[in-house]
């Protein structure tokens, strides 16, 4: 007697047309993850406004134009820094000193990314760097474990960089024009912390790639046909020379921050007009959208007068000035982690501010700092706390790039998770043990 077991077949192919509906799901909701954040900021923030009776002439009287317009502006700047071609230049750089090996290149490449992120914005930063770094890995042998780990460090390091400078994010934008520290404050404290603690998530993920076994035959190709891309580019030195002196007196002089930000872009573009470089910008209006959601939410929970009370009642139960600014950073990390770093940094800016105007007056540059990391360890935690982490992901999937076994890799929310659950535990340590020391 022959046992033969008999499988309906239109049962398989109906669980392959449900898994995919659900896979084709996941992926529209990962691509308009920044559109929902957006419409769920604004529609939670109109309700919470028409619930306590908060008029809207009361919250765009206190609303925060200047960092929208730092933003844009400083996102256009970008567009005419990448059109000198040092960015491609820089990348052959990299893959040529570090000869292909992956640890290095990951290390090298998150470095580059942290200097980026200080200056520009990080979905700009991102952006810059993506096109680059897609050559290599598709010219390399990689596996799915080290995409995930290049592009966990990849957007920490955009966390951190975004966090160094006043500029480099809209979380530190939002600090700094808060009025609780100056540029130069900020830049000389935060700078220092956030390089170390980028050393620090790029050496450990660096060391958690395998190292290679090979001749190191496949990793000169990748390195040659990185080049061949890109070997009819004409790096534009005459032009950036002045782009570098402009961007550095930007940095000089922000006394007013979001007029000399639009005054220094109107001098490069009128630089590059005559330099004969191409001055057609385009830039992507989600992140300038997703902002100004953000902006809107805090501004209807300040007028609401919670913080005002979380602020008071922190005071008034925390009398060791250490343990104060532990507990803000607590409830900063815990906010950024579960609503991203827009409405955390906006959101308990007030109380910031208020505690600052207090007995800590003295140590505002690093209470300053403290929320900074606080926040840009929070927003490390989870994909789509980071600021970059839907448009990274976004990209990342649709560049199509293949492991060993010719497979497309997929990087998304559950794929980060405990790496971001690593990059908050190293960003989160590093800022508490040097405010411990320090204040």
């Amino acid at each position: 007697m022959t046992n033969v077991i008999s499988i309906d077949r239109s049962i398989i192919v109906t669980k392959k047309k449900s898994g995919g509906k659900v896979r084709l799901i996941l992926e529209k909701l990962g691509r308009g993850g920044s559109l929902i954040l957006i419409a769920t900021m604004f529609v939670i923030g109109s309700l919470i406004a028409l619930f306590c009776g908060i008029p809207v002439k009361n919250v765009t009287a206190n609303y925060s134009y200047d960092v929208l317009a730092i933003l844009i502006v400083m996102e256009l700047f970008t567009d005419l820094i990448a059109e000198t071609g040092i960015m491609q230049l820089l990348a052959i750089k990299i893959a040529e000193l570090s000869k292909g090996r992956k640890s290095m290149c990951l290390m090298m490449f998150g470095g580059m990314m942290f200097m980026l992120s200080s200056c520009l914005n990080n979905i700009t930063a991102v952006m810059m760097i993506l096109p680059i770094v897609f050559v290599l890995l598709k010219t390399l042998e990689v596996d799915k474990k080290y995409v995930c780990v290049f592009f966990a460090a990849i957007l920490s390091l955009s966390n951190t960089g975004g966090a160094a400078s006043p500029i480099g994010d809209f979380p530190a934008i939002i600090i700094m024009t808060s009025g609780i520290t100056s540029f130069l404050g900020y830049l000389t404290h935060a700078f220092p912390l956030f390089a170390l603690t980028s050393l620090a998530s790029a050496m450990v993920w660096g060391l958690s790639v395998k190292k290679e076994n090979d001749d190191g035959a496949v990793r000169k190709l990748a390195i040659m046909n990185l080049k061949s891309q890109y070997k009819n580019i004409e790096i534009r030195f005459d032009v950036l020379k002045w782009l570098a002196v402009v961007f550095g007196g930007m940095f000089l002089a922000m006394v007013s921050p979001e007029i000399i930000a639009v005054l220094g872009y109107v001098i490069a573009m009128v630089i590059c007009s005559v330099k004969k470089i191409k001055v057609g910008q385009t830039m992507d209006l989600k992140s300038v959208l997703t902002i100004a959601s953000f902006l809107f939410f805090a501004q209807v929970i300040s007028q609401t007068g919670v913080l005002s009370e979380m602020a008071a009642l922190l005071q008034s139960n925390i009398e060791n000035p250490k343990l104060l600014i532990m507990a803000i950073m607590f409830i900063a990390f815990v906010v950024a982690g579960v609503f991203s770093a827009g409405p955390a940094a906006a959101a308990m800016m007030p109380v910031i501010v208020q505690i600052c105007n207090g007995p800590l007056s003295t140590q505002a540059d690093w209470i300053a700092v403290a929320y900074a990391a606080a926040i840009c360890s929070g927003s490390s935690m989870f994909m789509h706390s980071a600021t970059a982490g839907f448009i990274l992901s976004s990209k990342v999937n649709n560049a199509n790039i293949t492991d060993e076994g010719g497979k497309n890799v997929n990087w998304g929310v559950g794929q980060y998770l405990k790496y971001g659950l690593i990059n908050y535990g190293i960003q989160i340590i590093i800022a508490l043990a040097v405010m411990v020391v320090i204040l």
